[in-house]
């Protein structure tokens, strides 16, 4: 599969996206590239929003319900990305060299919220905190730089080569 500088959650949602409609296999129809991308965008717009609105315990434990159903889309994006063939991966990968910055810009955002969360120790949301620590989608929004002191809030230490 071929991939580009995009990051990683971004990646994921937008990957998702690159068929009509009518080359739907099984019972599902899939959305259009454009509505799978506008989708995908909302998605990410939807976790940075989210993580903002965590500003005490109460709405950091909302927050953490929220993302979990967050989950279950992008799971839904993925699904749907392991349905194309060869040809509408590669239209999906084209459209998001196109949108690459966009997603970074998103993505940067929910980083600096996570650093956010991590530093208030999240509101003491023991669910916030799980959901962030314990997903492929959040894990990387709290991941800290080695010079900040490692993995946020007692998160595994891990390298990807």
């Amino acid at each position: 599969m071929k991939t580009f500088s995009i990051p990683v959650l971004s990646f994921a949602l937008l990957s998702a996206a690159s068929t009509p409609a009518a080359t739907a296999t099984g019972k599902e129809s899939i959305p259009s590239v454009d509505s799978l991308v506008n989708q995908s965008f909302s998605l990410l717009i939807n976790i940075q929003q989210t993580l903002a609105a965590a500003q005490d315990k109460e709405s950091a434990d909302k927050a953490a319900k929220t993302l979990e159903g967050i989950q279950k889309d992008i799971k839904h994006f993925q699904d749907i990305m392991n349905k194309l063939n060869d040809a509408e991966q590669e239209k999906a990968f084209e459209l998001l060299e196109k949108m690459e910055e966009r997603g970074k810009r998103l993505e940067e955002s929910c980083k600096q919220e996570g650093k956010r969360l991590v530093k208030a120790d999240f509101y003491n949301s023991t669910a916030l905190k799980d959901v962030m620590n314990n997903s492929d989608e959040f894990s990387e929004f709290i991941e800290q730089d080695e010079e900040e002191g490692g993995p946020a809030a007692g998160g595994d230490e891990q390298d990807e080569e």
